[in-house]
């Protein structure tokens, strides 16, 4: 091969080789302004998403604590223990970056003292879209789990349907309303979500959950004559209820709940003691009854006279007996008979006009 055939060839391959390179850094560059757009796409996606669907993010869970104190504040009668418990829960949990593990609170007391409604306000507090969340989880011991043979099939649900929503968003609220009415053995399938843990692992279902933010609440009648009892010892002995603590009552509720039939008797969130409050819901005197009263005729544009709340307080039972210092169902009748109140005397007044 003479000089110029050698040159020739010589430039041939520099060409293919300047070419080749030129042609993997055009791919690269269309690569990586592809990732680029890819990433732009989806963080556009979620953010054009949120808009108009519920995420799980500081918009949509707003986690507005003083709202909620407002709201016990203006709604809430005669449960001071629980008013302030429950707030300062709520509070250290949530401001908490790295939280040890889920909160778990449980809530005891005789019907019509308020239980449900606190659960209610939490929710309302905490998303943006309250009761309605999807991150809010409602159950109901009576009609969501009827049958005790069914316990294991109920079992499988319940940890699908946790696992499943905490996967959805980590600040996920579960409710378990009437917890006494649940089967035996039933809650013990929550104690992984409920313990001391980062992440939640098991060889059967092979996901890992981060769970510490969530918060986890129980509903029961259970300790419910134990606290009556116990309130109305210390008013014999001329305590004053604003004065009751809720060390008074914490360790009575657990031994109640563990001993009586139900969701928590001889269970493990009580043995392993995962349950950080239990909070007593105090039977309602006739003065906080007189507020609820109040309040329901306020709802329908009557101001009450003396006679309407008198005639709606004689439709109420109080007990235990000698004392007769409690509604034995709080004010949860109330609504009906105010309704009924009302009604007759609008239809009086038309009448007499």
């Amino acid at each position: 091969m003479n000089f110029i055939g050698f040159v020739s060839v010589l430039l041939l391959i520099l060409t293919l080789v300047v070419s080749a390179r030129c042609e993997l850094i055009t791919i690269g560059l269309v690569g990586s302004i592809g990732s680029l757009l890819g990433g732009v796409s989806y963080y556009g996606y979620e953010k054009y998403k949120c808009m108009y669907m519920e995420c799980c993010t500081d918009e949509y869970i707003p986690s507005d604590l003083d709202r909620l104190e407002y709201m016990f504040a203006a709604r809430l009668y005669g449960q001071q223990i629980a008013q302030e418990t429950v707030i300062n829960a709520l509070r250290g949990h949530l401001e908490s970056q790295n939280s040890p593990k889920a909160l778990v609170m449980s809530f005891h007391g005789t019907p019509g003292t308020g239980k449900n409604y606190v659960a209610q306000m939490i929710a309302k507090a905490l998303y943006k879209k309250g009761i309605e969340s999807q991150y809010y989880h409602f159950f109901n011991g009576r009609n969501d789990f009827p049958l005790q043979r069914k316990v294991d099939e109920y079992k499988e649900d319940l940890y699908k349907i946790v696992s499943n929503g905490l996967k959805r968003c980590e600040r996920s609220l579960f409710v378990f309303d009437e917890v006494d009415k649940m089967p035996e053995g039933l809650l013990n399938i929550l104690v992984p979500f409920l313990d001391y843990s980062v992440y939640h692992k098991s060889s059967k279902h092979s996901e890992s959950v981060y769970q510490n933010k969530a918060i986890f609440i129980f509903l029961s009648n259970t300790g419910s004559s134990q606290i009556a009892q116990h309130l109305t010892g210390m008013w014999e002995k001329g305590r004053k209820r604003d004065d009751t603590r809720l060390q008074d009552f914490e360790k009575l509720i657990a031994n109640g709940a563990f001993s009586e039939k139900g969701g928590f008797h001889h269970s493990d969130t009580i043995q392993a003691s995962v349950i950080d409050h239990y909070v007593p819901f105090l039977p309602l005197e006739e003065v906080h009854v007189r507020k609820c009263l109040v309040k329901a005729f306020s709802e329908r544009g009557v101001t009450p006279k003396e006679e309407m709340i008198q005639e709606a307080l004689s439709h109420l039972t109080f007990g235990p007996e000698p004392h007769n210092l409690y509604s034995m169902a709080g004010c949860k009748r109330i609504e009906q008979k105010v309704a009924s109140i009302v009604y007759r005397k609008q239809s009086e007044s038309i009448i007499n006009n």
